[in-house]
């Protein structure tokens, strides 16, 4: 609940707790009163992540809009069908039982799952994802993807997201035996629901499921890797690694029925669990023993002590700007803003910053100027390097599992511009 996507992986749990109430109209007072508590701690839950939201972040808000607006009008949705559902649960009930006593039904879902991730498989080569860069934010990824592409040796394609390799990307981090094993776990789950075996795991692979299928289709994030794993990280590997060892579990428990003996099925338990740990241990061997990102820490502190008292920080270039904004803004606790730059320029007009300086020290403030390098400051005071940091980082792949660590460069120069600018 504490990230904004984190509402759409929510919808399965407030479809479920409608379920529950409608099940508790239709005569199953148990299920009946599990459902009104869930939903009462789901709604407040997400409203208290919401109401901060609106109350802290709202220009975040505002710029999520495009898909955050949609995603609420779904919910509403979700809630107007759970309040017709539980109104008319105790007419539905009987069609409902008739309907999941269809002899297709289960082999049908079985068959759709397979199909489904069949799909995301094949993905690669049906579709080429792309975007046009509508907004500040999609051109300076697009040259971000360009300068990655040239990195990695691949063709350069500003406007390729690589979306329709999302299904690689989890096999990638799980393993293709740990991806396959999920696959036949989820179809052989989704069928015994259907025969209304297993309603235990109802909640939980609903919220798999759904996750998965939504964040591969369109993970919306800048594609490179390690770094796009956070769209993997809170819902899709560990559903996915909880789906494969319980596949494990149903074939060692199948080999049982089919006749197997207690040492054939130790074979299949231990030769399994090597096939779901060999493969991340495979994927991390170039970058687990590398230490990245040392010394950050030190020099933000540094850069911190070094802002004046009563600092307003203008970030004077576009690097510095993308980087250190928000780093400064939140760990030096300094407002801060960036200077809109000049056209087809990394750095803004001179009439620019020394207006915005002005009227910086006209509030009472000290303005505090930030750039990559001091050429691009002493037009307005007398730079003073502030960070001169070099750090190893992961890679950033594309196309490949990441398993390499790329040097890091950050120069940061400040000037303190007189008191008549």
């Amino acid at each position: 609940m504490v990230r904004i996507d984190g509402l759409r992986d929510l919808l399965p749990v407030l479809a479920y707790a409608g379920l529950l109430i409608a099940r508790g109209r239709a005569g199953e007072r148990e299920a009946g009163r599990a459902g009104v508590p869930l939903l009462g701690g789901l709604v407040a839950g997400a409203g208290l992540g919401l109401a901060a939201a609106y109350l802290l972040s709202r220009p975040y808000l505002r710029y999520l809009s495009g898909s955050l607006v949609p995603l609420l009008v779904i919910c509403g949705a979700v809630v107007l069908l759970i309040a017709v559902a539980a109104a008319l649960a105790p007419r539905l009930a009987g069609p409902v039982r008739r309907a999941a006593r269809i002899r297709w039904l289960p082999g049908a879902a079985f068959g759709l799952v397979v199909l489904a991730a069949a799909a995301f498989a094949a993905r690669p080569w049906l579709q080429t994802v792309t975007r046009r860069p509508t907004t500040p934010e999609d051109r300076t990824t697009s040259l971000f993807i360009v300068a990655v592409q040239k990195a990695n040796g691949l063709p350069t394609e500003a406007y390729r997201l690589y979306y329709e390799n999302s299904a690689h990307w989890v096999a990638w981090y799980i393993g293709i035996p740990a991806a396959l094993l999920a696959v036949l776990a989820a179809a052989v789950l989704a069928r015994r629901l259907v025969r209304g075996t297993a309603a235990g795991w109802a909640l939980p692979l609903a919220v798999v499921v759904w996750t998965t299928v939504g964040t591969l289709y369109r993970p919306a994030i800048t594609p490179d890797h390690p770094w796009a794993a956070r769209r993997l990280v809170p819902v899709i590997i560990p559903g996915l690694v909880l789906l494969a060892v319980w596949g494990l579990h149903w074939l060692r428990d199948r080999a049982r029925r089919s006749g197997y003996g207690p040492a054939a099925r130790r074979r299949i338990t231990a030769g399994g669990a090597v096939l779901l740990l060999a493969f991340p241990v495979i994927t991390s061997a170039g970058t687990a023993f590398t230490p990245v990102e040392r010394g950050e820490r030190v020099a933000v502190e540094a850069l911190c002590a070094a802002l004046p008292a009563r600092a307003s920080v203008l970030v004077a270039e576009r690097v510095t700007a993308d980087r250190f904004t928000q780093v400064v803004r939140g760990t030096c606790d300094v407002p801060t803003a960036r200077i809109v730059l000049a056209p087809r320029s990394d750095v803004p007009a001179p009439a620019d910053v020394t207006r915005l300086a002005a009227r910086v020290r006209a509030a009472g403030r000290v303005p505090v100027l930030l750039a990559a390098k001091d050429t691009q400051l002493s037009a307005y005071g007398m730079p003073v390097q502030v960070m001169n940091l070099r750090v190893r980082q992961d890679e950033r792949s594309l196309v490949d599992a990441p398993n390499a660590t790329w040097s890091l460069s950050a120069d940061v120069w400040m000037a303190v511009p007189g008191a008549g600018t």
